[in-house]
């Protein structure tokens, strides 16, 4: 009988850890996967904003380029073939 009692302790004890433990892997997980989440999230951030960033001044620049060619006398069809802007962009400037 207290062997009985000792086997049904021991496998209720098991049962108990086992869903305990369960539990605390979930809660762990969780936490690392919105951490992970969290640092792919900044590093693409961060990459698109880099990116956003060079072809903000890649334009820029361009449009620097242009105004001096227009300033030259360089046809607005002559700009844009050289610098890669559209038309509507080099008819903008002054």
């Amino acid at each position: 009988n207290m062997k009985k009692s000792y086997h049904k302790g021991m496998e209720q004890g098991l049962a108990e850890g086992r869903e305990k433990g369960r539990a605390e892997g979930r809660a762990e997980g969780r936490a690392e996967g919105l951490e992970e989440g969290r640092a792919e999230g900044r590093a693409e951030g961060r990459a698109e904003g880099l990116e956003e960033g060079r072809a903000k001044g890649s334009k820029e620049a361009a449009l620097a380029v242009a105004e001096k060619m227009k300033s030259k006398g360089y046809s607005d069809e002559d700009v844009a073939e050289m610098t890669g802007l559209n038309l509507e962009d080099i008819t903008g400037l002054s």
